[in-house]
């Protein structure tokens, strides 16, 4: 028999899925299905922070950037308790959680990283997702083996290059009901100085109007990828057929040969990287899965509807 290692994988979820009071496990969100497929090996820590955007999921809640400023120090506090080998996983907000840690320790990297719905995700990375994160570029990530998850009709990980949603989430970085003299301050400032994503698409001229029609239709379309599968206005239900995409990833199929979920495919990815490092789990038990590529996403031309 082989002797099994271990390896740490601290896990941060994204808004609205853990509190700064929470236990290290068991984890929690929609990364606990990436958690549950994993075998002895991993050690899965829960990172405890706000999780907060604004007002969501609690009315007085701290802004986007200040939920992930504290979020940095949890899981810096995390990777210092560390001892061994460890890698690190998240989801949404987490993934920008994940990039400024990292990107502000540069001397404590992971063995592996894996980014679900990533409002940083590069153009290409994920096939068929032809645009990149709502947030723009984000902060460089180490150079060590790096999955990405991502649905093309998720506007979080996949905004068209002008889309009005960038505008939202550049205007609502600092967005909290506490404090809402600031925020105005911050939003016009940034509005003055061009400090927007979209600053050289936005003028007031004919031409631009016209343009704006089709960023409109754009962003209606986005929009409802992101809005659940069922909207409720009072006692009033209406289905959003393409609506949940930004919550699908773990119960749709990736498009990868075993037809696994976009998380199966990330625990099964994180296997391989697990046996390269530390070993196979015990001699003739290791698991055996199909070879992955570099990022897996749910393809809903694939799947067909699954709002």
């Amino acid at each position: 028999m082989v002797v099994m290692k271990r390896i740490t994988l601290l896990v941060v979820g994204g808004t609205g899925e853990a509190t700064p009071a929470d236990p290290t496990v068991p984890v929690r969100g929609l990364l606990r299905c990436v958690v549950d497929d994993l075998d002895p090996r991993f050690d899965a820590r829960w990172v405890a922070y706000p999780a907060s955007y604004g007002p969501v999921p609690v009315p007085d809640g701290p802004s986007f950037a200040d939920s992930v400023a504290a979020g940095v120090a949890s899981l810096r506090g995390a990777v210092e308790d560390i001892d061994g080998p460890w890698a690190v996983i998240g989801y949404s907000q987490g993934c920008v959680v994940i990039r400024e840690m990292l990107a502000d320790n540069p001397s404590r990297i992971p063995e592996a990283i894996g980014l679900v719905a990533d409002p940083h995700q590069p153009a290409g990375c994920v096939r068929g997702c032809d645009g990149y994160g709502v947030a723009g570029p984000g902060r460089p990530l180490p150079d060590v083996p790096t999955m990405w998850i991502g649905d093309r009709d998720d506007v979080i990980c996949n905004a068209s290059p002008d889309s009005l949603v960038r505008d939202i989430a550049d205007l609502t970085r600092t967005l909290t009901t506490t404090h809402p003299g600031a925020w105005v301050t911050m939003m016009l400032r940034a509005v003055r100085t061009g400090a927007l994503q979209n600053a050289r698409a936005t003028s007031f001229r004919p031409t631009q109007w016209r343009r704006d029609v089709r960023r409109l239709a754009v962003a209606a379309r986005e929009i409802r990828g992101y809005l659940p599968g069922t909207l409720r206005i009072g006692p009033v239900a209406m289905r959003n057929p393409t609506g949940g995409r930004h919550v699908a990833y773990a119960t749709d199929r990736s498009d990868d040969d075993a037809a696994l979920t976009g998380c199966a495919a990330l625990a099964a990815w994180l296997q391989v990287v697990a046996t390269a490092h530390l070993g196979p789990v015990a001699v003739d038990t290791a698991p055996t899965f199909p070879p992955m590529s570099s990022a897996r996403h749910a393809d809903p031309a694939v799947l067909g509807d699954t709002g």
